[in-house]
């Protein structure tokens, strides 16, 4: 404290000179000051010499009954400027509120000299430099210091631990650094303290729940903690705010939150944290907002939580948790946001959601939740945003949704929703995405279509049938319009190119016809269009050169004739273009932009050909031409010679190679009695005994006295020069000895070729057992997803899961491919390439579920595949359908 008298003492000292001043005067300082160059506000900061008081009635200044001012609080102006030394001779100043206004440099030590301060607010500026603690403890009586968002750097300051009526404290912000001080659990009159936003380090001291008045604790956002949560913080009785987010806390939530029964808001999203929720909060009786999203979560969400009768926010999005979303979710009076999105949530949403007429913000995306939407989630018209993508949900969208008048997003996509779409969803006035493609929709788009604000519309990949309605053009800000994938006919409606605003048009993989409309330069925003896919016909407008922006176009596999405009050489932002297969003639422009593409944009076309050709056949089309019957027999000479000498020269090379292959080299783990040679003599048909998609397995019986040995020849390169680590590899397997592993004796190996031998195990292969083991129903919650769709694989289309469909194909290969080649492809198509026969006279509707169910379950990406839960789920509620039997 001595120091501190002796720098106040300096202070008063340098201000001698100036201690004449008047508040006016220094009034009038403090406004040049903090003007800098171009400051503004403050109009009515004049002196008049006729009232020596006048300044008491400056904007934002009070005054005592001496005329010294008490209170100046001038926030929210523009002043680029400074905060001058000379505002500590304001001597009598109790309140000193300077926030939001732009101010600059660093803080005046000046200010020491307000001992009578009781609120020091300089929020919201662009101060710097350190914060000089030292200045406050003259002040006794300070309640309130504020600095938050400066660019303040350093330590937190530790002088402020004296002060006893210190009721709020907010440093966030800035760019402390360091440690929280242990003195701060000394401030026992402390109300709120914020250091959220800083960038300290070290762990958060467990000796600030001494503070006991503390209702709003604010730590987190881009400080860097070591450490987890002080169990400690449960004792923190007054607490109502809890504010710990983004700050590299982990272990596990204590259970001693549980304790803070005024807590309103409890905010640890963007953690490490670990563990399952506690049951214990479900003491939070007073919460309203609780935020632990993305963080590393584990488990259910407790049944205690049903306690929670005041919860409004609900944020658990991006952990691992799984099992139901709860009924009692559905049951609270005043929800208004759930996210959940990204863990693992199964079964329905509780059917009740919505239903208390307050929910805003509904998001339950990337689970596996399956069931029907509920009815209700829009009760009271507050709803603005639904997003329910990637889940299993089935069923229709209830019409209510297509009531609901406050929507901005509707994100459904990647579902098993079927029936028709609510033609209100198409008519939303304040919608800006709507989002309804890869799912099963079926019906007719509707004719009338209105949104002002829609700026993107999916419904790609659903069974969409009938006409594009005009009425589409009426959406005046759509920026996307994806149509792609659907059964839709008739001709693209006119409209359409009145959308000054869109970007993007797909509508591949229709039946559409008629010609492209003429008038699509005006879409003047176009960057992609694709077109193809469909039966459109008649030629390319020339107009569509006119598309400055335009970098993608596809109008392959349609009927489209004509000879191709030359105005498209001079689309300099076109970069991918696909004119394949169409019926288009003549000579393909060789100048512009036409230069950046292959002869792959152009295939297909029989009467089109390449500028550098001499001369071109543009058959029944115009221009006629023919190659000479002279030049046509050299050409072909030619042609034949070259390749012949090709041949030739590879079947040299492959002869010599062949040759230097053979030098067969046998290497063991363990001693063998045979050599390669006898290994080499088992490599016959009646030996094989399986094949999968790595190679051919024989059974070799070796010389007298040696037992049986499992031959596997792999598919691919040997192990010479470019084994990439092959034999390292197979030196480690073969050293691995386990019960439920199949022995690796050693391999006999060339140049081209790899011969692994295994020890033989006489009971059949893993895809047999997988099979008796199907049909005995041994199939539990603790399968493989994968195999167990496998398993149903292989009883729907009735075979082996390797073996028969050739070297490197297996069941799941060979049902993807087959089905991708259905000229027309739908459910019933689908199943009937694969069925096995034996299933005729089963109903159609109840196969084609299982097959679904199957492929859902052999996704590539295993995040995208159910769990067995669901499995088990979806195969207990069939859908509803006609009993149609199989006609094979």
């Amino acid at each position: 404290m001595g120091t501190f008298l002796c720098f106040l003492l300096l202070l008063v000292l340098l201000f001698a000179p100036c201690s004449g001043y008047s508040d006016l005067e220094v009034l009038l300082k403090l406004k040049t000051s903090m003007y800098g160059h171009n400051g503004t506000g403050l109009q009515d900061w004049v002196a008049s010499p006729a009232s020596p008081t006048a300044h008491c009635y400056f904007s934002g200044v009070m005054c005592d009954e001496d005329s010294r001012v008490v209170s100046l609080n001038v926030s929210f102006r523009h002043f680029p400027g400074s905060i001058p030394p000379e505002i500590g001779l304001l001597s009598k100043l109790v309140n000193l509120t300077l926030s939001c206004n732009n101010l600059t440099g660093e803080f005046p030590v000046e200010i020491a000299m307000l001992t009578s301060l009781r609120i020091l607010n300089i929020s919201n500026n662009v101060i710097v430099g350190n914060f000089p603690g030292k200045i406050t403890l003259g002040m006794a009586q300070l309640e309130v210091l504020d600095v938050y968002n400066n660019n303040f750097s350093g330590s937190l300051p530790t002088e402020i631990a004296k002060l006893k009526n210190l009721q709020h404290v907010h440093l966030g912000g800035n760019f402390f650094s360091g440690t929280i001080p242990e003195e701060y659990s000394e401030i026992l009159s402390l109300e709120y303290l914020g250091l959220n936003g800083n960038a300290l380090s070290g762990k958060v001291p467990s000796s600030l729940s001494r503070l006991k008045n503390l209702k709003s604790l604010c730590v987190g956002y881009f400080n860097r903690y070591e450490g987890s949560i002080p169990p400690e913080f449960g004792s923190l009785s007054n607490l109502e705010l809890l504010d710990m987010a983004s700050c590299n806390l982990d272990g596990e939530i204590p259970s001693t939150l549980g304790q803070l029964t005024h807590l309103h808001s409890l905010f640890l999203q963007l953690n490490n944290l670990t563990g399952h929720i506690p049951p214990e909060l479900s003491g939070l009786t007073s919460l309203k907002s609780l935020d632990l999203s993305i963080n590393n979560l584990t488990g259910e969400i407790p049944e205690s939580f049903s306690d929670l009768k005041d919860i409004e926010l609900i944020n658990l999005f991006q952990n691992k948790l799984h099992g139901p979303i709860p009924e009692f979710i559905g049951d609270f009076p005043n929800l208004e946001v759930l996210q959940v999105w990204g863990n693992n949530f199964t079964y329905e949403l509780p059917q009740n959601l919505g239903r208390n007429g307050k929910l805003m913000i509904l998001d339950v995306s990337v689970n596996h939740l399956t069931g029907l939407v509920p009815r209700d989630l829009c009760k009271g018209g507050k709803l603005t945003t639904l997003i329910l993508m990637n889940n299993f949900f089935l069923g229709s969208l209830p019409d209510e949704i297509g009531q609901c008048k406050s929507l901005l997003k509707i994100r459904v996509m990647n579902n098993m929703f079927s029936g028709s779409i609510p033609a209100g969803i198409f008519n939303l006035p304040l919608a800006t995405l709507v989002e309804l493609s890869n799912n099963f929709f079926s019906g007719e788009l509707p004719p009338e279509i209105s949104g002002d604000a829609l700026g993107l519309l999916s419904v790609s990949n659903n069974r969409i049938t009938g006409k594009i309605p005009p009425a589409i053009g009426n959406l005046k800000s759509l920026q996307t319009l994806s149509l792609d994938t659907n059964r839709l006919s008739g001709e693209i409606p006119e409209e359409i190119c009145g959308l000054k605003s869109l970007t993007k048009i797909n509508i591949r993989a229709n039946n559409i016809r008629g010609e492209i409309p003429a008038s699509i330069f005006q879409c003047t925003s176009l960057t992609s269009v694709d077109f193809s896919q469909n039966s459109l016909s008649g030629g390319i407008p020339k107009k569509i050169a006119k598309l400055k922006d335009l970098s993608f176009l596809d109008l392959s596999r349609n009927q489209l004739t004509g000879q191709l405009p030359g105005e498209i050489g001079y689309m300099r932002s076109l970069t991918s273009l696909n004119l394949s297969y169409n019926n288009l003639f003549g000579r393909i422009p060789s100048a512009g932009q036409f230069l950046a593409f292959n002869d792959s944009s152009f295939l297909g076309n029989p009467n089109l050909c390449a500028a550098r050709n001499d001369t071109c056949s543009f058959g029944d089309h115009g221009l006629r031409g023919s190659f000479s019957t002279s030049k046509l027999i050299i050409t072909v000479i030619a042609l034949v010679t070259v390749l012949l000498l090709i041949v030739v020269t590879v079947y040299r090379l492959r002869k010599k190679r062949l040759q230097k292959s053979r030098a067969w080299k046998l290497t063991a783990f363990q001693r063998l009695d045979f050599k390669a040679e006898d290994v080499l003599e088992c490599l016959k048909e009646e030996n094989i005994i399986g094949k999968g998609g790595a190679g051919t397995v024989y059974r070799g019986s070796m010389p007298e006295g040696v037992d049986h040995v499992a031959i596997k020849r792999l598919v691919g390169p040997g192990s010479g020069r470019s084994d990439h680590g092959f034999s390292a590899e197979i030196q480690t397997l073969g050293s691995i000895r386990h019960r439920n592993i199949v022995r690796l004796l050693g391999y006999v190996s060339n140049k081209d070729t790899n011969l692994l031998l295994y020890e033989y195990m006489p009971n059949g292969s893993l895809g047999e057992l997988l099979h008796e083991y199907a049909y005995t129903l041994k199939v539990d919650e603790k399968s493989d997803v994968y195999s167990f769709g496998v398993v149903l694989l292989e009883l729907v289309a009735g075979r082996k899961p390797v073996g028969e469909f050739g070297d490197g194909v297996d069941i799941v290969r060979w049902v993807r491919k087959t089905t991708s080649e259905l000229s027309q492809p739908s459910d019933a198509a689908t199943v009937l390439a694969v069925v096995d026969p034996r299933l005729s006279g089963y109903p159609l509707a109840g196969v084609i579920h299982l097959f679904k169910i199957a492929m859902l379950c052999v996704k590539d990406e295993s995040s995208a595949r159910p769990t067995m839960r669901e499995v088990v789920h979806m195969l207990t509620n069939p859908p509803q359908s006609a009993p149609s039997l199989l006609t094979l």
